[in-house]
């Protein structure tokens, strides 16, 4: 089993934590002092291979051990909720991280299942049929620009649209430092990057524990995406949701 260093060292130095880190870091730079989401992929599952008929994908021990470890860096003093899609792995890490923040004496509210950052209704035996055709980049886009049918995969913008309806909604909720942390999928986590901000995919997916947060006020939003602090315009379809 690996001790408290070697999982230090991977956290510090590992190449899948890196965007977890750069996530990290900066959330506790001052523009997120407000109300911010965090959507974020789960941490590291087993890796199945795409013929495989009974897919077994739960957390790795690394994972689990990296999972209370962010936990433990999140930004103290800050009220955080955390919700997760319906699937094992992401509740698991949600479970995770959440008593990774308490151990440095945060306050977590657990909040269950959202299956806004769940639930697209892709088939996936087609799903898995592209996949072993093309990359990953190249499905994702046949699906936003509408080649495939509603049936194979449902409308992107419409599943963007919905989903920020709730965890917008949700943010109304939160305390003014709250932090609402959402674990998700890299296939969803994806898909919002494109939907609401414009941002195609990035060339290095999305690793385990990586995603983005933003603060979203007068149709600004901050946000931290793969390492950087930026400003972008909300989507004109945001403003009901302010």
């Amino acid at each position: 089993m690996q001790n408290n260093v070697e999982v230090e060292e991977v956290w510090s130095k590992g190449v899948w934590t890196e965007q977890a880190r750069n996530l990290i870091k900066n959330l506790k730079d001052s523009s997120f002092n407000s109300k911010t989401i965090l959507i974020i992929r789960h941490s590291q599952r087993y890796e199945p291979k795409l013929t495989d008929e009974n897919q077994y994908m739960e957390l790795t021990p690394q994972g689990r051990k990296i999972a209370r470890l962010f936990g433990t860096k999140l930004p103290k003093k800050r009220t955080i909720r955390i919700f997760h899609s319906p699937v094992n792995r992401c509740k698991e890490t949600a479970e995770i991280i959440r008593t990774g923040y308490s151990e440095i004496g945060g306050e977590a509210i657990f909040k269950g299942e959202c299956k806004a950052v769940w639930g697209i209704g892709i088939k996936k035996q087609f799903f898995m049929s592209e996949l072993q055709k093309y990359q990953y980049r190249t499905v994702f886009f046949k699906w936003a620009s509408g080649f495939y049918t509603t049936e194979e995969f449902p409308s992107l913008i419409r599943y963007c649209q919905r989903g920020a309806d709730v965890i917008l909604n949700q943010l109304k909720l939160a305390p003014d430092n709250g932090l609402d942390i959402y674990i998700s999928h890299d296939w969803h986590t994806t898909a919002f990057r494109y939907g609401w901000f414009g941002l195609p995919p990035h060339d290095k997916w999305v690793d385990y524990l990586g995603g983005f947060a933003f603060t979203f006020e007068n149709n600004q939003i901050t946000l931290s995406d793969y390492g950087e602090v930026k400003s972008i315009k909300a989507p004109y379809w945001w403003k009901k949701n302010k």
